[in-house]
C-alpha cells in the first residue's frame, strides 16, 4: 500500500471518528504526500515533530500568558488533593506520550488500531476523542506490561 493510500485510510477514520486533529493533519500530510512535499530525511520529519510539540505546548501554557491564573492562585489550586494529583498525573501522561510517540515511530501500524479503538469508543461507548499520542502513551505502556510479564 503507497503511503498516501494508508493517510488517506487515516483521514476517512478520523472523519467517521470526527477527530478534527486527526482528519486535519492526515488531511495535510495527504496533499503533502499527493504533491511531493514530505521530508524524506529523518532530520526534517523530527523538526516538524518539534513544531508540533511547541505548538501543542504554546496552546497549554495560553492561560499563563493571559494573566488570568494568578500566582497566587496557583500555589493555592496547586497544594489540594485534586491539584496534587492533577499534577502527578500530568507528568505521568507527559511520560505516557512520549512512550506513544516511540511506539508510533516505530510501529506506524498501530495507528490504525488507535483510531479504530476510537471510533468504536465514541461511536458505541459515548468516549470522547482523545489524541493519539495518550492512547498510543496507554498502548505502549500495557505493550511494554505484557513483553515483561511473557
Amino acid at each position: 500500500m503507497k503511503s498516501y493510500s494508508l493517510i488517506f485510510m487515516i483521514f476517512l477514520l478520523g472523519i467517521l471518528s470526527k477527530n478534527r486533529l486527526i482528519y486535519i493533519s492526515a488531511g495535510v500530510l495527504l496533499g503533502f504526500s499527493i504533491l511531493n512535499l514530505m521530508p524524506d530525511s529523518p532530520s526534517s520529519q523530527k523538526v516538524i515533530l518539534d513544531i508540533g510539540v511547541i505548538m501543542l505546548v504554546i496552546g497549554v501554557m495560553i492561560p499563563f500568558s493571559q494573566a488570568s491564573i494568578s500566582v497566587v492562585e496557583l500555589y493555592k489550586n496547586l497544594f489540594t488533593f485534586n491539584g496534587l494529583t492533577a499534577f502527578f498525573i500530568g507528568a505521568f501522561s507527559s511520560i505516557m506520550a512520549r512512550d506513544g510517540v516511540e511506539l508510533m515511530k516505530s510501529n506506524p501500524e498501530v495507528m490504525i488500531g488507535l483510531l479504530l479503538g476510537t471510533i468504536i469508543g465514541t461511536a458505541f461507548f459515548g468516549g470522547i476523542p482523545v489524541g493519539p499520542l495518550v492512547a498510543a502513551g496507554l498502548a505502549a505502556f500495557v505493550i511494554k506490561l505484557v513483553e515483561k510479564a511473557i
